[in-house]
């Protein structure tokens, strides 16, 4: 929903409220601290009165967005201006955009950015995954121009290729280009300590975390926690970094050697990377610098845009998650 839209629908503050009720409670509002359904006429200040416990409250009580003293209209259009920013914007944008202090607007955005990971934490991958880090600032990849005379057949791939496919594995080929400009930056794990693991279903959701390091114990927690449990319907795509290797302990694994091509015949990890572009853009593009303290917010956002980049309905998924009971 764009802004205009929301203005629309949203002319006044009681219309906002109205909205966020009826996506918390339906027609029936229910005391959230006793759950009683005995309640009295709203109050002029848009608070209701439980007459079992004999307690007041709001919309926003005990919900995900609890004690704002920003006005629900203005929630409503950061839902609206940072759901429609596919790489988000800064928080200097949306103090310009709602008239609010620098400070509000920026804890408001890390409280979408939480609202995010909610609903990222539910995702499940299974079938073919891609599983990659990324070290952000810096792009560790050569130059596809480079690999001249890649081999047209790889009989160990080929063989595994031929081995999962048949169990119903389907590896579309593609074409696929890399820049060639790789810069003069640093190289190496320990160039930077903003690392980033992240793993992705074919023609599915993503997830991504930033990481201490990029060891097999590290990487092995994003199988383990997002990953089907029954190993044999999945198959593992990872590049030869040498903690990949062992997964083959654990799940189906097919490793792509980076040093000698990125993609073969449909087994490459370039969704993985496409993700990471778009974090690429995100972090440098648009907000230049993210401290590691707050990098896995700016990746919550990122992993949610993602995985709603072909719904309509990311605007109303925000006012579900913010009327979610927080603990």
């Amino acid at each position: 929903m764009n802004i205009i839209e929301i203005s629309q629908k949203f002319p006044t503050e009681f219309d906002a409220i109205k909205h966020f009720e009826k996506y918390r409670w339906g027609k029936t509002i229910i005391c959230p601290f006793c759950n009683s359904k005995k309640i009295s006429k709203r109050t002029k200040d848009n608070r209701w009165h439980c007459l079992s416990c004999n307690r007041t409250f709001s919309v926003t009580t005990k919900t995900q967005i609890h004690n704002t003293r920003l006005t629900l209209q203005k929630w409503l259009f950061a839902f609206g201006l940072i759901s429609d920013a596919k790489k988000g914007i800064s928080a200097k944008q949306l103090e310009r955009n709602l008239g609010i202090h620098y400070e509000t607007a920026w804890k408001m955005y890390h409280q979408i950015r939480d609202l995010m990971s909610i609903e990222n934490e539910k995702i499940h991958l299974d079938h073919i995954v891609e599983l990659d880090t990324k070290i952000v600032d810096e792009d560790m990849r050569k130059c596809q121009a480079e690999k001249k005379g890649t081999p047209t057949h790889i009989p160990e791939l080929d063989d595994q290729k031929e081995y999962y496919t048949k169990k119903g594995f389907e590896f579309k080929e593609g074409k696929y280009k890399k820049p060639c400009k790789v810069g003069n930056q640093k190289r190496g794990e320990g160039a930077s300590n903003k690392k980033i693991a992240g793993a992705v279903a074919r023609d599915g959701d993503v997830i991504a975390h930033v990481v201490k390091n990029t060891s097999f114990k590290e990487l092995r927690k994003i199988i383990d926690k997002y990953v089907n449990k029954d190993r044999k319907k999945t198959v593992l795509l990872t590049d030869e970094a040498r903690s990949n290797l062992k997964f083959k302990e654990i799940i189906n694994h097919i490793v792509i050697n980076h040093k000698k091509m990125y993609s073969y015949r449909g087994l490459n990890t370039n969704t993985i990377e496409s993700f990471w572009a778009i974090i690429e853009r995100q972090i440098v593009g648009q907000h230049h610098h993210v401290d590691i303290k707050y990098l896995d917010k700016y990746v919550n956002e990122a992993v949610f845009k993602f995985n709603n980049r072909k719904h309509d309905d990311m605007f109303k998924s925000l006012i579900k998650l913010a009327m979610v009971d927080k603990n």
